[in-house]
């Protein structure tokens, strides 16, 4: 019963995740003049939903989860440095690879990061962290098999990602290989961390804060592209150095005791 459980909350919180996430782009499909944009607080959502369906334990379960923010500052400060270095790494790299420097007024640009982070903040890391790191992750990981609740989570990912990718919001390769490499920080990120999902909302305000809206708006066509490529090849790189330097480590702190079903 609680393995069937789990793979039933972990079902219809992707299914409601989806429908709730591509309601904008499937309104759009209809003929509404609708940009088709993903919908950023549809897993927060989804996860309420289903938490709800669930009963009042999973609701408290999930709560507490949210409220865990308990981790040594050094996780803290690696959540806002990792994605920057990342990003201006890539970005280094494309003009290595003929992409024009930035101009003074892009550069400019810059003091609306402050703003850009806290409205990523709390629409995109928090309103879908909520839900992937939050909620589906430690019910995956619940059991001990880190690689395959990665691949689940993955996969779930990626496919919420898809109607950004056919309305070429977003890169292919970002949208497939940068998010697979980037699940599996994120896990990696949750469990070395002590199981704060927080940390991945920070993570990942930061990086759109510094790529879709700031680093990817200085380039265009081909160089766009290829910084969209740099950029996944940098967290798929990341991501190979944690497995080899730290995955040991990481499956021996994961802890195999009750949690949510």
């Amino acid at each position: 019963m609680i393995k069937l459980t789990r793979t039933f909350s972990i079902t219809l919180f992707a299914v409601l995740a989806c429908l709730l996430g591509w309601s904008q782009y499937i309104v759009s499909l209809l003929g509404v003049r609708i940009a088709p944009d993903n919908i950023p607080l549809g897993p927060l959502a989804a996860a309420a939903i289903t938490a709800g369906i669930l009963g009042r334990s999973e609701l408290k379960a999930w709560w507490r989860q949210l409220l865990n923010f308990r981790s040594s500052a050094g996780w803290y400060v690696l959540s806002f440095l990792a994605p920057v270095v990342i990003i201006v790494a890539s970005a280094l790299a494309n003009q290595a690879f003929g992409a024009p420097l930035p101009t003074p007024s892009q550069l400019s640009g810059w003091t609306a990061i402050p703003l850009n982070f806290a409205i990523m903040l709390l629409m995109v890391g928090i309103g879908e962290e909520a839900g992937w790191m939050a909620f589906a992750a430690p019910r995956l990981l619940n059991g001990g098999r880190f690689l395959v609740a990665w691949a689940v989570l993955a996969a779930i990912r990626v496919l919420w990602h898809l109607p950004l990718m056919l309305s070429g919001s977003l890169p292919w390769d970002l949208g497939v290989g940068g998010n697979i490499a980037f699940q599996f920080l994120m896990m990696w990120l949750f469990v070395r961390s002590g199981g704060v999902w927080f940390l991945a909302s920070l993570w990942h305000a930061t990086l759109n804060a510094l790529s879709g809206l700031f680093f990817f708006q200085m380039v265009e066509g081909a160089d766009k592209a290829r910084l969209g490529l740099l950029m996944t090849l940098g967290y798929a790189l990341v991501a190979v150095a944690v497995f080899l330097a730290d995955f040991r480590r990481t499956v021996r702190q994961l802890v195999l005791k009750p949690g949510p079903a």
